[in-house]
């Protein structure tokens, strides 16, 4: 068999797990076994470009870079690209920012969150346990794509001390996905006791002015928590 007949095959398989589990996750509401086949299927789907990128590796002093390791370090983050390659999360935010760009359709919504979400909470998880440079994870939100800069609020949610009035501010007033906003507003929770007092002023006025926090969405509840706690 050869590679382009086993990347055809993968991508066709792929693309049948991906319609059975849409309709699964569509019909039961999230059903998590549609959701699991939608991942997988999206996987499946993905793999002849996953193929491909793994032949576009570059080889370092570390050894096997992969590219988005390498966008990260371009970007003025090279200690925290080690830590991400390191725990293998720069390997699964490739699959997700091809993913997310690639089902874009309303019936991969409960895929594209579950994804998201994953990724938030791995992300925090290693800020958890490793040190990383604020700095750094704060150039990667501000210069990087719209998965890097969720990545960097998952990191900061992890480790608050990564976070930084400039950072909150921009996710919630400048988001570049409803993901990122809420994220945002998730951080500025967990950081608003020791945000300063104009960062506080402006993430209330951002809120306030922000045409995208409507009723019946995830962030309004946040939203309504925010303005509800003390500026002073």
């Amino acid at each position: 068999m050869t590679k382009q007949v086993a990347r055809l095959l993968l991508g066709a398989i792929g693309l049948g797990l991906l319609v059975v589990g849409a309709v699964k996750a569509v019909s039961a509401s999230g059903n998590a076994g549609g959701i699991v086949l939608v991942v997988a299927g999206a996987l499946l789907l993905i793999s002849p470009f996953i193929i491909g990128r793994i032949e576009r590796l570059s080889v370092s002093p570390s050894g096997l870079e992969l590219q988005l390791s390498r966008e990260i370090s371009e970007l003025g983050a090279p200690k925290t690209a080690q830590v991400l390659e390191r725990a293998e999360l720069a390997k699964f935010a490739e699959s997700y920012a091809f993913i997310h760009e690639e089902l874009r359709g309303p019936e991969y919504h409960h895929a594209r969150v579950h994804l998201q979400d994953l990724l938030v909470e791995r992300a925090a998880a290693i800020s958890r346990r490793e040190k990383m440079n604020a700095t750094e994870v704060r150039a990667l939100f501000k210069n990087g794509s719209p998965m890097m800069r969720v990545l960097a609020l998952g990191l900061m949610q992890g480790d608050p001390s990564l976070a930084d009035g400039a950072t909150i501010l921009s996710a919630i007033a400048d988001s570049r996905s409803a993901n990122e906003q809420f994220q945002g507003l998730r951080l500025a929770l967990l950081c608003w006791h020791n945000l300063a007092r104009s960062d506080r002023h402006a993430i209330r006025s951002a809120i306030k002015d922000t045409p995208y926090i409507q009723p019946g969405t995830d962030r309004q509840p946040l939203a309504d928590q925010l303005l509800a706690l003390p500026v002073s």
